[in-house]
């Protein structure tokens, strides 16, 4: 369920944009807010990282070829603390484009041209909001199976715990001997 941004309200999505060029930034910020999406800018990759170190994101929108360092360095270094946030990388630069396997070894789930128009890379925020939408009730179904198993635990051993108690009854009966 999208709460309109134009209501001053928000989806619940953070999203971080860091790209070297600050028109990206302006552009997508439009964009995403218009969409609802609570949303962050950075033009320096080292910062990118401390930001991603010390605030929760669902997403992030990262440029691959950057100073001082590129954007894989920068996804490899968020890897290292933050599995779970949805990286998607962008380029202005198909000849330097990120190999297949520096994309599936750093668990980058996304990548997409630069362009004037932004209707690819908005395609695929859509796509990555929608699988983190799926993941957060993924997660809250998990942990609603972990405390119904650790109730049904619980009483399996109560069950056994009073078992143990009828066996071990000294009343007339068993303790009667053939």
């Amino acid at each position: 369920m999208r709460k309109n941004a134009q209501n001053g309200l928000s989806n619940g999505i953070k999203v971080l944009v860091v790209d070297d060029e600050i028109g990206i930034i302006d552009s997508l910020s439009i964009f995403l807010k218009k969409f609802g999406y609570d949303f962050c800018g950075v033009t320096d990759p080292i910062e990118a990282i401390e930001k991603v170190k010390n605030e929760h994101f669902d997403l992030m929108v990262l440029d691959f070829i950057m100073t001082p360092i590129h954007g894989d360095k920068v996804v490899e270094e968020i890897r290292k603390f933050n599995k779970e946030i949805y990286i998607l990388l962008l380029t202005g630069h198909k000849d330097l484009a990120p190999p297949l396997d520096t994309i599936k070894r750093l668990d980058i789930q996304g990548y997409c041209e630069k362009s004037d128009k932004f209707d690819q890379l908005l395609l695929l925020i859509e796509s990555g909001v929608k699988a983190i939408n799926q993941m957060k009730v993924i997660k809250e179904i998990n942990e609603e199976l972990k405390e119904a198993n650790s109730k049904m635990e619980q009483a399996y051993l109560e069950s056994v715990q009073t078992l143990r108690y009828t066996v071990e009854a000294k009343d007339s009966y068993t303790r009667r001997t053939f």
